[in-house]
């Protein structure tokens, strides 16, 4: 587990199960402020099939900002995964030993440097 003590092992669990519970809050706290009553209401007092496909808009784009948030949770549970089956710190495309100060960065990150940078040149490519 790319060298780490116990400790520091411990301390990264921490850490990443508290953003994990703090994410979770916020989600919520969104789902509950954003979509929540008030797309009921507001879809209880649309009057025609416009009325009602622009609610539903609104709700579909206060639930795709949540997308950043559901992509950080799933990386951080599999990152507590990689901590329970032995193989955190290790990148998964080439096992080579992240880096630790990368580690203590982005605890949930899957890829050390290089091939997160090769990751990014290849995603860059494909877009244009």
């Amino acid at each position: 587990m790319a060298g780490l003590s116990p400790e520091r092992l411990a301390e990264v669990k921490d850490r990443l199960l508290e953003r994990k519970r703090r994410l979770w809050q916020e989600v919520k706290q969104q789902l509950k402020t954003n979509v929540g009553n008030g797309y009921q209401e507001m879809l209880a007092t649309a009057r025609d099939e416009e009325d009602q496909a622009s609610v539903s808009l609104l709700a579909e784009t206060h639930l795709a900002l949540l997308g950043p948030k559901r992509q950080e949770l799933e990386a951080i549970e599999e990152a507590l995964n990689r901590l329970e089956t032995g193989a955190y710190g290790e990148c998964e495309v080439c096992g080579q030993t992240i880096e630790p100060r990368r580690l203590e960065i982005m605890p949930e990150t899957p890829l050390c440097r290089g091939c997160m940078s090769q990751r990014e040149k290849l995603a860059k490519a494909a877009a244009r």
